[in-house]
């Protein structure tokens, strides 16, 4: 009698559980809170990585390589920000790089030197950048797309520069004018100078030949940033013409690398114009 009463209490608790999760399952689906904070990234989850190659004798030159099981929409080269110092890494880019994965891209994210690192910097970080998309040309048979983050951006759009084989480039809140943006105040704003190797900022030719110059860029190229960002103002995108930016209401600096939002979205539609224009 004992044993029948558990096993009546059991059943009623998993009815009881699958009532509870179909009422879930029917309730709205709360859109996350935008703008998003660099916290809210670095909560993302991301799958065991299962790729990590070296392009370079740096301990810092390696890729990382997520390729989903239908990768037919060519590789992309995902160029990760944070001020160009070695305080931020790439790994809060990888869910990023999954999320574009799993709609058929296959994903290739560097790491490069930066401010802290042995030879990091202008214009070793630039250096490194050409030679993992060299890498990755190399090892996928077909020159990918650049997309690139505030400092990953500058990279991205620079690296169009030197003539690499590309196939666009598509900048997300990038940094474009170091002469102005090393001029304002902010934690990043503040990296200028040591990114081009000064003590304090000192403006010369070497800061104008850092920064990116559009008309040196022949590859289409697309812009992606949140009307609220804090970090990257407009004036960095006003190098572009009108038809290659997106701004996003409502969305601030780290919206376009969360995978959950509409900035989000809007990447993802700039990256499809990019594969049109290139075919």
């Amino acid at each position: 009698m004992h044993l029948r009463r558990h096993r009546i209490r059991v059943l009623s608790v998993n009815a009881f559980l699958r009532v509870l999760t179909l009422f879930a399952a029917s309730l709205p689906v709360q859109a996350i809170s935008e703008p998003v904070s660099f916290g809210d990234v670095l909560q993302l989850t991301v799958s065991e990585v299962a790729q990590t190659l070296a392009y370079g004798s740096s301990p810092q030159n390696t890729v990382v390589n997520i390729k989903g099981s239908d990768s037919s929409l060519g590789a992309v080269t995902l160029i990760h920000g944070g001020c160009w110092s070695n305080a931020y890494d790439r790994n809060h880019t990888l869910p990023m790089a999954e999320a574009l994965s799993t709609m058929g891209y296959d994903v290739w994210v560097p790491e490069y030197r930066r401010v802290g690192d042995e030879g990091g910097g202008w214009p070793g970080s630039l250096e490194d950048i050409v030679a993992a998309v060299e890498f990755v040309t190399d090892k996928t048979g077909q020159p990918p797309i650049l997309v690139g983050h505030s400092a990953g951006g500058h990279l991205a759009l620079r690296a169009a520069q030197t003539g690499l084989a590309i196939d666009g480039v598509v900048g997300l809140a990038p940094i474009t004018d170091l002469v102005s943006y090393g001029a304002e105040s902010g934690s990043c704003q503040s990296m200028v100078a040591p990114f081009m190797g000064d003590e304090t900022y000192s403006p010369d030719a070497s800061y104008r030949d850092a920064s990116v110059t559009l008309n040196a860029i022949n590859i289409p190229v697309a812009v992606v940033i949140g009307k609220e960002d804090p970090i990257v103002g407009a004036s960095q995108i006003a190098v572009f013409d009108a038809v290659q930016v997106n701004t996003v209401d409502g969305a601030g600096h780290f919206d376009v690398i969360h995978p959950e939002t509409e900035a989000f979205s809007a990447v993802v539609k700039a990256l499809e114009a990019i594969k049109g224009e290139g075919r």
